[in-house]
């Protein structure tokens, strides 16, 4: 009896795995999957979010593209107010997009989730930000503070600075004219009184003469 009850629970194990095969489907569908690349970045660094939605029919939205929704991403798109970038979608539902994290945007964890066909893809991504640096600014060299002229002390005169000394006024030479004028005078009433004098002496022998 032994044999018959081996054969038996093979024929048992054999017909569940037939029939267990037979009801699994030809080909299972790949998992929809969603990740960025790097999950860690500082504010204005740029990541890749990338994921599978797996083969879709044909001519459906998700065939072709899909839109991505974040709070960290730039606010140039947006989707209910959120803001939004689009990804393309290969024909074997994988895609990747690249996109820049504001500077601007302050440090915290982030979601990041998919719709497209009307509908969420169900999975999501986190995205951790640190805030960006603050400039350094080098500061301005300082202007020179102003000064005030260097006040001049008037210098203190002294034998050098005396000035010129004043000669003695020495007589200039008179003019010739003036050096004749007194003694032709002088020689003038000589001879006038010269001449009276012999005048008087003539007249006085006259009147002698006339007398006798």
């Amino acid at each position: 009896m032994r044999p018959v009850r081996i054969v038996a629970t093979l024929v048992f194990a054999a017909t569940v795995g037939m029939l267990t095969l037979a009801a699994a489907p030809a080909g299972a569908a790949p998992a929809t999957t969603l990740q960025v690349s790097p999950s860690s970045i500082t504010a204005g660094d740029t990541v890749v979010v990338s994921g599978s939605l797996g083969p879709a029919p044909a001519g459906s939205e998700c065939a072709t593209g899909l839109t991505l929704v974040s709070d960290a991403f730039v606010h140039t798109h947006d989707f209910a107010g959120v803001p939004a970038i689009g990804a393309a979608v290969k024909p074997d539902g994988t895609f990747a997009v690249t996109t820049r994290i504001p500077r601007s945007k302050a440090a915290g964890t982030y979601p990041i989730s998919g719709r497209c066909g009307g509908g969420n893809i169900g999975v999501s991504a986190t995205l951790v930000v640190r805030a960006a640096p603050a400039p350094t600014t080098t500061p301005a060299p300082a202007a020179p503070a102003a000064t005030a002229p260097p006040v001049t002390q008037p210098p203190v005169p002294g034998p050098a600075d005396a000035g010129p000394v004043a000669q003695p006024a020495t007589p200039t030479a008179d003019h010739p004219a003036d050096r004749w004028i007194i003694p032709g005078l002088v020689a003038l009433g000589s001879g006038a009184l010269a001449a009276l004098v012999v005048w008087l002496l003539y007249r006085r022998q006259h009147l002698v003469s006339l007398g006798r």
